[in-house]
């Protein structure tokens, strides 16, 4: 295994000085110092979505703010991620925390927060999903960094949707649709207690969705989102 990958990693929107320096925010700084202990001289990982990965050494690290200096370039920017979209009811927080997070490291590359009329989470932390999304980007060694777009209702969110691609919509306790299958680039989950009937003929009849089943099972909407995105992780890395 290659050692760099032993090095924490960050991510860093913009480096300064003609690329040779990263500066380091309040957070990154206190995760260094207090958090892994780490000092003056030890090497970290950054990364951004526009050109790549390096190794950089810690030059300096207060409390509110540190510098790193790039030393190696280890990867170079990465070709754009083909788009994978979750449109999704916010969730209670720990669910939330966990929908975010989990998707992340599946591949999504846009999520779409949608109300609904029996969603029961009315309002989203957008900068705490931010936060969560570079994180977990950290984490699982992404270069792209997902996009979080704004609340919307569900109606909104559809007339506006372009056609392509069309938005795959898990429904349950319906017989007459077809089995969930591998693929897809949009997938649409509902909330507790599933669409109403109005919801329902709206997304039956629109032409921008096709409604599929999960199952016998009735999932939570976290684990259908995951099911989703790991559909289309199956279409994207067939064995």
């Amino acid at each position: 295994m290659n050692e760099h990958f032993k090095y924490p990693r960050l991510y860093v929107p913009a480096l300064t000085d003609n690329g040779k320096t990263a500066p380091l925010n309040s957070g990154q700084a206190h995760y260094l110092k207090s958090v892994l202990r780490m000092n003056e001289g030890d090497h970290i990982r950054v990364f951004n979505d526009s050109g790549g990965e390096w190794i950089a050494d810690i030059e300096k690290l207060g409390k509110k703010e540190g510098i790193a200096t790039v030393k190696e370039q280890i990867r170079t920017g990465a070709n754009p991620a083909k788009a994978l979209h979750l449109l999704f009811p916010p969730l209670k927080k720990h669910r939330m925390d966990f929908l975010i997070e989990k998707s992340v490291e599946l591949g999504v590359t846009d999520l779409h927060p949608v109300l609904t009329t029996r969603t029961q989470v009315r309002k989203i932390n957008a900068d705490r999903i931010e936060a969560q999304i570079i994180e977990a980007s950290e984490q699982c060694e992404r270069l792209d960094i997902p996009r979080l777009h704004k609340l919307q209702d569900m109606d909104k969110k559809l007339a506006g949707w372009d056609a392509t691609p069309q938005i795959i919509c898990a429904l349950e306790r319906d017989s007459e649709i077809q089995s969930a299958q591998n693929g897809g680039e949009a997938f649409l989950i509902g909330p507790e207690g599933g669409f109403d009937d109005r919801e329902r003929g709206l997304l039956l009849d629109s032409g921008k969705i096709q409604a599929v089943s999960l199952g016998d099972r009735i999932l939570r909407a976290e684990t259908a989102a995951l099911y989703c995105l790991s559909l289309a992780g199956a279409a994207k890395n067939p064995e």
